[in-house]
Order: C-alpha cells, then structure tokens, then sequence
C-alpha cells in the first residue's frame, strides 16, 4: 500500500481484538521543545478524537472507502514544554450503513518536529480499551446513520498494551477539504421540565416517547456559568428537562451536570416539540450515560446530532444543571450572498444559508437530523445554491470525487457516498452528469473534468449498453435497483421488490439530459468525435420519448409505458421539456401544468412535484419563456418558503408537509430546499 505520511508508519489496532463500536485509546508520548512545531498526520477507521489531558485537539476522520483512504494533518496548538501524552480515541463502527463502509480497524498517524518524523505508528505503540464507553452497544439510530452510544462515566480504562499491525488497504491520500471547527457553548434555554414515569418501551426512544410526564415552563438560560437545581417528586421515577438551542444545529452533545449519586441518564434529541418532547421513537434518537456521583462533564465527539431540541432523563431524584446543548459543528464557510433589500427574500436566503450549513460536514448531507448521507440528487442542489451563498468550489470538488468512488460491480453509481448498504437509484446515477457540468462552469476546473472523464464515458455507457430498438432504455429489475424519481403517488418506485421490466420516460428524459451534458465536457476537452457522438445519442433519444411517451390527445408526455398508462406528472413533463424532447410538439399544455405544478384546468388528473425536484421545473419554464415565468417562479417560491418561516422555521424542510410527512420522520432541514437563494440569484438583480 502506497503511504503518503510516513513510510515507515504501520496500520495499527489494540491489542485486544476490537468488536464492532469499540473505542481504543493510543498512547503518543511527546517530549515538547520551546519553539518547535508539532504536526500530526492520521487516518483510521472509524472515527477519531485526539486529546491533550482533558482538552480536545482534533476530531473528524474524513469519510472514506476501503481503496480510498484520507489521512488528516493536524498542526497541534502550543504545548508547554515538558514531557507528556497525547490520547487518540479511535472508534470502530463496524457495522456497514448508508452513510459508512465497514472496513478494518485500525489507526495510521506519524507525528513530526519542524518536519522530522519523531513518533510513527508501530506496534510499539501502547493502547488499551477507552474508558467510558460501552464496548458492542450497537444500537442503530438509522440506517442511514449507523450506531449511537453508551456511556458509563465509572467504567476505567483498560490496560496499556502493545498494540498489534492491522490490515491497512487502499491508497492514502490527504483531506481534500478544510477540517470542522467545532463552536463554543451556546446558549441552550430550558423549555420544558418536570417529572416522568417511565411506561416501558423497546428502544430507549421508546422509553421516553411513552413515559408519563408532568409539565411546567420554565425559561433557564444555560450558559455554562450558573446552576440550576431541579427536583423529582418522591412518586416519579426522575427528572426530565428539555432543551431549545434555538435553531436548527448540527453538532456534539455536551453535558455539564452534578448528581448526588450514581444514575442513568437517557438523551433524545429532534427537530421540534409537536408531541409535546422530542420524536425520539420514530427510529431511535438517543443516546444513554451512565452518571457518576458528584460533577459529570461529557463531550462526544463521534455522533453529530441534528436538532433544535436536546431532551434528557435524568433517572435521578435532583440533579444541578450547568449546561447541557449541542455544541455546533461547522465547516468554515464566507457568506457571499449581498442583502437584496426586499426584506422576505432576504429572510429567506438567510434561512436557506443555514440550511446549506447544517448540511455540509465532512460531505454534503441530505438531512443532518435522520440521515446524514451523500446523495448526488440532494448535492446537486446544495452545490447550486452554495455556488450563490458562498462563491466557493473546493467543496463540491471534494463531493464529486468521493462520489466517483462509489462505482459499483454493475457500473451504476451507489445509492450513498460511502455507503455499506446499497439500493441504487439509477436516475441519481444520471444527476452526477449534470453536478460534474455544472461544476464545470462555475468553477472552470477542466483539469478535473479531463480526470474524470473516463470515468464519465465507463457510466454513461452503462445505460447506453441497454439501448432497445424503440431507442429508449429500459427500467433496472431486480431487488438491489430502486427504480425512484420523487416521494410523490407513483412516482417513488418499489424499494425491496423486483420491478417488471418497462421503459419509463423520467429516466429517458434523464439519460437525454447526462449526455448532453457529457457532451459538453467533451467538447470542453477537445472531443469532437465523442462530442458528436453523445449529441446524437440524445437527439434519438428525444425522438424515441416523444413517439413513446406524447399524448397527442393529452397534450402532455406520459409517465410509464408497458406498465401504467394514462399517469401524467409535472416531474415528467418537466424533464421532458427540459431535455428537449418537446421540440415541434404542442407545448401550451405542458407549460400549464408546469406553471400551476398541477392539472391547471387541463382536464387531466396531473401528479405535482415536490420541493426536491422544483429546480427541473423551473428551468423548463425558463427555458421555454424567461420573462413570462421568472415572476411567477418568484412569487411562488415567496410563497411556499414565508409559509414555512409562519411555522417558526429555522432551516427549510424536506417537503411542504414538513415534520408530519414519512409518518412523522419528515425533516425539517434538509439540503434541496435551499433553492430559493439560487433562483433569488438567477432571477433578480442580486448577483
């Protein structure tokens, strides 16, 4: 394996063999000098946080593939001269997820002095189990975000051993982006307190969704700097208290808390209070720490909560609150978006600014409260917008490249980036062409681009290769494709089942669109041949859905062939329109559903979209009449978007039925609906 740190450092694990979600503390003995400077260079897997006593130095293993390994370079602070130990937690998840891919474990780092290496990783290296942290706890949150933890703060460390060499693979290379900053405590006010009953539950989000609690408001600030004592009555089993950061956040639970003796501590978090206390129980956001007597002061820094709200089960008859919040993550960003004037689009874009925060981390994310994970559908939107809100382009590099390592066997991309568990959606395969073009253009990378490029060409011929004589492509069968194009009636595919084979007119629309947009790399790059080619590909393509899938009668194209006749969707349509597959048709009934994103008096039962794939809408009917759609594009996203701000909005949500949508696991922040800012952009004079 080729090694970018240190040739003579060595994949290392501890000297025990570690199960899955297992913490193992490393030993790095330093002997610091006046004036000299300390770099640490590591990699591992899973996670990782490095400590100096009880002060956290770093944290934040890149996330990465078994042949793709991201080592970090750390420049320690100022250290006063003397001898002594730096800590390294490493954590091993294990268990494969949507958003990881289980690996080995193990630890690689070298550490030098003014660029001479003077600690490398070896089996010398002293590790022993980490205190705190219950070994095989395994309890999934989702299955998108893997395991949360347990945490018994009168569990002693183990024993210092020699460690032992781990299976290191893949090639090691370095962090291609900024490192997280990791934010001071902030304000966190006490919303709600009182006493609970538990009433049982299987899962400890169980436990506190269906616990009886009695209410009072109360309005504490916690800042870190004062106490407040709350107390049980002698009937209940403890005390409950609830906490509002005040916006949605990203970032690691902090606890700060004095027990008179020993007790268990249950925490949840969530996006709102509309049962009256976080929604831990509709998958299993929580967490358990063991308490020990007296002062308890906890930071975990391995499990990012999305929230608003901390909620904590104190099973204790008082306890004395310093603090107790999620302390913000944050990659380093520089708003470039200039204030308009008009008061609500500028509210707007400022929550649509958060938003792309609280879903930009070691990658973009989807939703940082359920899932966390890499999509090209979702990233794509999120790297328009940022492209307005931050003006820079290091970042959706770094996504772009990650993705292209999640080719799998079949050719198609993978449903996540990493992903362990996989269910791909091939129309998201076909999005990455459009990231990569767009990206093109706002960044001018062709290096990148011709880097890529036989990459491009190995996925596009994927879904050329399924050609059939109608010229069109047919669905992906079998139980691992998931034929999904939006959450709307019809249009979100069978998950887990095995599709008949049909031609559905979205992915043909969305194969159009790839390789025009393929070409245009192409001809970027000098390809005339390969340009021509991918033209005409789509142009046939075009011809092919318009004699499939039109309607004359309907005045719009259908959604399925071979499988569901007379379905019609705005997602479709739009799609359609958009690639060009509308050219010489009658267009005046499209352009009505598209504008009304419904039937619009058509006579025809149309199937709206949903927020997730408004861009495809608008820029179809910008496309076709600039002038007559961007006001009315305008005054709807003015619309949808104040609604939501009317609700207390914070960040802006995963669908317009917000926290009550996927029976009741609907987010309510999430990365595609920051659109606004983008078309705010495009369609005013802000730019």
């Amino acid at each position: 394996m080729k090694n970018a740190m240190n040739p003579s450092a060595q994949w290392i694990c501890g000297a025990v063999s570690a199960p899955v979600d297992y913490y193992t503390e490393y030993r790095l003995p330093l002997a610091v000098k006046e004036g000299k400077r300390y770099v640490l260079s590591l990699a591992c897997d899973t996670d990782y946080a490095l400590y100096h006593g009880e002060t956290l130095l770093a944290f934040g293993q890149y996330a990465d593939y078994p042949d793709y390994r991201v080592y970090d370079t750390v420049t320690l602070p100022t250290l006063p001269p003397e001898e002594t130990v730096l800590s390294l937690v490493v954590w091993y998840q294990g268990v494969d997820s949507q958003t990881y891919v289980r690996k080995p474990s193990g630890v690689i780092f070298s550490l030098t002095e003014d660029g001479e290496p003077i600690l490398v990783s070896s089996p010398a290296i002293l590790s022993r189990e980490a205190a705190g942290y219950i070994a095989g706890n395994c309890r999934k949150i989702t299955g998108q975000l893997g395991l949360s933890f347990a945490y018994d703060a009168e569990k002693p460390a183990g024993s210092f051993l020699p460690s032992r060499v781990a299976e290191g693979l893949g090639t090691l290379v370095p962090r291609p982006i900024q490192k997280l900053t990791l934010a001071e405590r902030a304000e966190a006010i006490v919303v709600q307190s009182g006493g609970f009953v538990l009433r049982g539950g299987k899962t400890l989000g169980q436990v506190m969704q269906k616990a009886a609690l009695t209410v009072y408001t109360n309005h504490t600030a916690l800042t870190g700097e004062g106490r407040t004592i709350l107390s049980a009555h002698e009937e209940e089993d403890g005390i409950y208290v609830i906490l509002d950061m005040g916006r949605e956040t990203a970032g690691f639970v902090d606890l700060d808390f004095i027990v008179r003796s020993p007790c268990r501590v249950i925490g949840g978090w969530g996006e709102h209070l509309a049962d009256g206390r976080c929604r831990t129980a509709v998958r299993d956001f929580s967490f358990a720490y063991r308490a020990k007597a007296g002062a308890n002061c906890f930071l975990h820094p391995f499990r990012r909560l999305g929230g608003r709200y901390l909620q904590l089960f104190f099973e204790s008859d008082a306890v004395e609150l310093i603090y107790a919040g999620i302390r913000e993550t944050a990659y380093p960003l520089t708003v470039a978006w200039k204030p308009s004037g008009n008061l609500l689009r500028d509210h707007i874009a400022e929550v649509c600014i958060n938003t792309l925060r609280q879903c930009m981390h070691e990658h973009y994310e989807d939703c940082p409260w359920r899932e966390q994970a890499l999509y090209t559908l979702d990233s794509r939107n999120q790297m328009l917008c940022g492209y307005v809100a931050f003006g820079e382009t290091a970042f959706p590099r770094a996504c772009l490249d990650l993705i292209s390592h999640g080719q799998r066997e079949d050719g198609l991309l993978s449903l996540c980036y990493p992903a362990g568990v996989d269910f791909p959606i091939p129309a998201f395969s076909l999005v990455y062409f459009l990231q990569m073009r767009e990206y093109l253009t706002y960044a001018g990378d062709i290096d990148f681009i011709r880097e890529q490029y036989p990459f491009l060409c190995s996925l596009m011929e994927v879904f050329l290769a399924k050609r059939q004589e109608d010229g069109l492509i047919g669905n992906f069968t079998g139980e691992r494709h998931w034929n999904f194009y939006e959450w709307s009636e019809g249009m979100a595919g069978n998950l887990g089942t095995t599709d008949e084979p049909a031609v559905e007119a979205p992915l043909n629309a969305f194969l159009s669109l790839a390789l025009q947009e393929l070409a245009t790399m192409a001809e970027a790059l000098g390809k005339a041949r390969d340009t021509v080619h991918y033209r005409l590909c789509a142009k046939e393509i075009n011809l092919a859905l318009a004699k499939v899938f039109y309607r004359t009668e309907a005045g719009l194209f259908e959604s399925f062939s071979n499988r569901r006749h007379g379905e019609y969707s705005v997602l479709t349509n739009s799609l359609c329109l958009l690639c060009g597959a509308a050219e010489g048709l009658d267009k005046s009934v499209i352009l009505t559903i598209l504008a009304s994103n419904g039937d619009g008096g058509c006579g025809q039962k149309v199937i709206p979209n949903t927020l997730s794939m408004n861009g495809f809408r608008f820029d179809a009917l910008l496309k076709e009449d600039r002038e007559t759609y961007a006001p009315r594009i305008l005054d709807e996203l003015d619309r949808t978007y104040l609604a939501m701000l009317e609700q207390g909005a914070t960040t802006f949500w995963e669908t317009a039925k917000g926290e009550a949508d996927f029976d009741g696991a609907g987010s309510l922040c999430h990365g595609w609906s920051a659109l606004p800012i983008y078309y705010y952009h495009q369609l005013t004079s802000n730019k």
